[in-house]
């Protein structure tokens, strides 16, 4: 079994967000192909609707999410200007997630400080380790770790 997640599980996201939505944020996507390619948060205001939030999404060719980059709203200059970027890479057991912050005086995303690794080590039961980079010696530690058991087997990821 491989669970991965594909460009069902982020259009499920959308939608689910968008439909019968009482809350502070609205949503809207850009959707091309079947696949969301960036989806838009506003935030609910006296006025109507303000941005707040665009998350631009990025996927391979075997439509499974690979990026998700982030970036916020500012009201001074009237442009989105970017906050982190998660990358998600696919192993034979697992896959991984790394964070990268944007660092505005370099104009780049600096080098992942932390991640998520998550294995499936049996039917039904995947462990989640978080690390994060140890500055000194430029290598990532254990800093929390857990098990999930999922009787289910749908581990909130969509399954091919």
């Amino acid at each position: 079994m491989e669970t991965i997640i594909t460009v069902a599980t982020i259009l499920s996201m959308y939608l689910n967000a968008s439909i019968d939505n009482k809350g502070q944020y609205f949503y809207n996507a850009d959707i091309e192909n079947g696949q969301v390619t960036t989806m838009y948060v506003y935030d609910r205001t006296f006025d109507g609707l303000s941005p707040k939030l665009e998350y631009r999404f990025t996927y391979d060719d075997a439509e499974r999410l690979t990026a998700k980059e982030a970036f916020a709203w500012n009201e001074e200059s009237g442009e989105w200007q970017h906050s982190y970027k998660l990358n998600i890479s696919y192993t034979n057991d697992g896959y991984e997630v790394e964070r990268s912050n944007w660092d505005s005086m370099a104009n780049a995303y600096k080098t992942a400080e932390e991640k998520a690794v998550y294995r499936f080590e049996f039917n039904h039961l995947m462990s989640v380790n978080y690390l994060e980079l140890d500055h000194e010696k430029n290598t990532f530690n254990l800093v929390d770790q857990m098990l999930i058991m999922n009787p289910k087997n749908d581990l909130l990821l969509a399954t091919k």
